[in-house]
């Protein structure tokens, strides 16, 4: 019985100390102005895919773990795959992946300057600044 009391707080404090291992919300936001109130996960992942235009769309690096549980949960592209499909479409010259900003924190703050704005950050990452269009969870 000690033991697993044991083994239950070490594998809580693990969780604690390793928040990349826990999967986080994702929540996509855009500019409180922004006359969108909800999106669904298609109209997301079109705009991400460059078929739909009418927003900016920010990402974060290739290496950042949202990223990765971003385009799973969205539309169950691995980095890779999502990487290749702007590879093709950059070479063919028809236009460019979203931009990339470093971290939630620059992505709330960059879609909170502009109302024609998109972008996904950790939803603990959320402020008054941005309105949340669509919840992902992993």
């Amino acid at each position: 019985m000690r033991a697993k009391l044991t083994t239950l707080i070490f594998l809580g404090l693990l969780s604690l100390a390793c928040p990349s291992a826990a999967h986080a919300d994702v929540a996509v936001i855009v500019h409180p102005d922004n006359p969108l109130r909800a999106m669904t996960a298609r109209e997301v992942s079109d705009l991400y895919l460059g078929r739909i235009r009418s927003l900016s769309a920010y990402d974060l690096p290739a290496d950042h773990p949202l990223r990765e549980t971003f385009l799973h949960a969205l539309n169950g592209m691995s980095i890779k795959q999502f990487n290749a499909y702007w590879a093709r479409l950059r070479f063919s010259g028809e236009m460019l992946p979203p931009a990339t900003l470093a971290d939630s924190r620059t992505v709330v703050e960059a879609v909170s300057r502009n109302r024609d704005a998109i972008g996904y950050v950790d939803a603990t990452a959320v402020s008054a600044s941005v309105k949340v269009v669509l919840r992902l969870k992993e």
